[in-house]
């Protein structure tokens, strides 16, 4: 192949993605929204799955309808984004029950003091956003949703900052953990 004719293959594919996008793109990020509940994760799934396509691009010839799969793998991605942000939140919830089990069960009540002022301490030295979101979410009692919206930050975000600073903390205090009854 020359290198005319390889340019030539190239921009006609960067014009057909082009079209792709220019047809599909919104209609899949409302479709993708509709799944999630978060436009920001949506788009970035409608992103990647036409990423995906572009780097498979000489498969194409196999799909019979390129509408129908877009929608599907959107479909299939964000069911995969729902599977692991449930699974970030049972994975958080059960650091957090682990924390306050701790406290609960293997702590002097003449330390609870000093557990309290360590603790306080360790939730301070958090980074800003990860505490801000840690607190709204476990001393306000505010859904991640909720927190989302009032930091106007994705998702995506509070999870993760709940979920680091759960693990930062549950590393902190591994010495309360492994003590026994």
């Amino acid at each position: 192949m020359t290198a005319h004719t390889h340019e030539n293959e190239e921009r006609k594919w960067e014009d057909y993605f082009q079209s792709i996008y220019t047809q599909y793109y919104s209609m899949l990020c409302v479709f993708a929204a509709s799944i999630l509940q978060d436009e920001d994760e949506a788009e970035e799934v409608v992103q990647t799955v036409i990423l995906k396509l572009w780097e498979q691009k000489e498969s194409l010839e196999g799909i019979t309808s390129l509408k129908a799969y877009l929608f599907r793998a959107v479909k299939n991605t964000c069911l995969n984004q729902l599977k692991h942000r449930k699974i970030a939140e049972n994975y958080a919830t059960v650091a957090y029950d682990e924390l306050k089990e701790i406290e609960a069960k293997h702590i002097d009540p003449y330390l609870t003091t000093e557990l309290q002022e360590r603790i306080h301490t360790a939730i301070q030295a958090l980074p800003n956003r990860c505490r801000e979101v840690f607190e709204l979410s476990r001393f306000e009692n505010k859904k991640n949703k909720e927190i989302a919206e009032q930091l106007d930050i994705s998702l995506k975000a509070v999870e993760a900052n709940i979920t680091r600073a759960l693990t930062t903390l549950k590393t902190q205090f591994s010495d309360f953990l492994h003590q026994k009854n």
